[in-house]
């Protein structure tokens, strides 16, 4: 279906029937302005995350402090609701780690460090970004847990009547800069959390670029026996926008997305490590949806050796979460040469 703006598609979206809207769409489509439009709507009425809410975060380099906006709206929920210590157990989830967070919401500061049980505390720890964005995230999911948990209270016995006004989730690419790990972790624990909140009157409508996570999220929802609108939404070819109803867990439009951005990447000389992962998922759902045996069988150019090493290296857990982990030329150029020689052999593929 066309829209003219991102306020009209808004708009339509708030009305929807479905409790469970999934839409995927490549970077720079409007993601971000979509779910800012759906919180001006109706301000009162949405609990949002996209990355202005992650802008309410920076580092003070200079102390190692992650300091956060005192004017946030999650801010003030925290400290009402005492999730402190929920978000630490959280983060922790999510990390597998044993970093901890110390949070102070007097002074918006939060430090980190690392505690074994000895005499040898390590204090003052900078988070990579992958952590940074799973901590952030945590401080969201602490308090939309939170929200689900009162919402299906008995009314007599509710806590709080802070959520009473919420209608609608709408969540914006919460895995950026994660490692596929991590990602399924928190689409599942998404999932979970939609599911419990299957007996409200709630909405919850999630956009991202990225494949894994969409994919993720639609097979347990649809494992959960769910109701959902899985939706691809792409601008028109003159104007406005064009939203495409996705009755299935399709490949396609996953493909044209990554291909896009790496071609970008390329032609813009900015390859970074994240690149070398979106490849990797492209060659695995490639590899699946042509019936291969496995993603390494798709690289057949003559940098195919460096590049299966590369792409095993730069998905591997401790090293994803390595943000100064220097891309090197010979790697970018395996890259280039093997992209190239992938979509003059299975480009098709990429289209339905």
């Amino acid at each position: 279906m066309h829209y003219e703006s991102l306020q009209d598609l808004a708009y339509k979206l708030r009305r929807a029937k479905a409790n469970n809207t999934l839409i995927f769409a490549p970077n720079t489509i409007g993601k971000t302005r979509l779910s800012q439009s759906l919180k001006e709507q109706n301000p009162e009425g949405v609990m949002l995350y996209n990355a202005l809410v992650e802008d309410d975060f920076i580092w003070d380099n200079e102390r190692v402090v992650f300091k956060m906006n005192l004017d946030s709206e999650l801010l003030s929920v925290i400290v009402t609701q005492g999730l402190d210590g929920e978000i630490i157990k959280n983060f922790q989830r999510f990390t597998n780690e044993r970093i901890e967070p110390t949070l102070d919401f007097a002074s918006g500061e939060i430090t980190f460090g690392v505690y074994r049980g000895d005499d040898n505390p390590i204090d003052g720890i900078k988070l990579s970004r992958a952590e940074e964005s799973i901590f952030v995230w945590c401080v969201y999911f602490t308090v939309l847990s939170e929200a689900v948990d009162v919402l299906l209270e008995d009314e007599e016995l509710c806590s709080t009547a802070e959520y009473d006004a919420l209608a609608m989730v709408v969540i914006d690419d919460p895995v950026s800069s994660m490692d596929d790990m991590r990602i399924i972790t928190v689409a599942l624990a998404l999932s979970d959390l939609m599911e419990r909140a299957a007996q409200l009157d709630l909405k919850f409508l999630v956009t991202t670029h990225h494949a894994l996570f969409f994919n993720v999220l639609f097979n347990s929802l649809k494992s959960k026996q769910l109701s959902k609108r899985a939706c691809l939404l792409q601008r028109g070819v003159e104007t406005g926008w064009e939203l495409e109803e996705q009755p299935k867990d399709s490949p396609f439009s996953y493909h044209l997305s990554i291909i896009g951005d790496l071609e970008r990447a390329i032609s813009e000389n900015k390859i970074q490590r994240i690149h070398f992962n979106q490849f990797r998922t492209l060659l695995e759902k490639t590899a699946n949806f042509l019936g291969y045996s496995g993603w390494t069988q798709l690289l057949t150019g003559m940098n195919a050796p460096i590049l299966k090493s590369i792409l095993n290296l730069y998905s591997h857990d401790r090293i994803a979460d390595t943000d100064s982990f220097e891309v090197y030329d010979i790697h970018k150029e395996a890259l280039k040469t093997e992209f190239s020689e992938f979509l003059k052999n299975f480009r098709w593929a990429a289209v339905e």
